[in-house]
């Protein structure tokens, strides 16, 4: 998992932040950063269980799933 901090501006930060939803991203308040996270235990789960994936090589990088969706639409 990677850690990318963003400074979104002001008046785009709804619509931003809505499409960023979307595609699963975890939001991160900068004001939030020193404040523990809570996580329930089916969350917890699906961390770990993510995590193993990873580990295991089941995941996949971005510019390798950009081109598979280029593939897929053009079909």
């Amino acid at each position: 998992m990677e850690t990318l901090t963003i400074n979104i501006p002001e008046d785009k930060s709804t619509i931003v932040r809505q499409v960023l939803e979307e595609f699963g991203v975890t939001i991160v308040s900068a004001n939030a950063q020193n404040k523990p996270l809570l996580f329930s235990p089916e969350q917890q789960q699906e961390i770990i269980s993510s995590q193993k994936q990873i580990e295991n090589g089941l995941s996949i990088d971005h510019a390798t799933l950009n081109d598979e969706i280029t593939e897929w639409l053009k079909k």
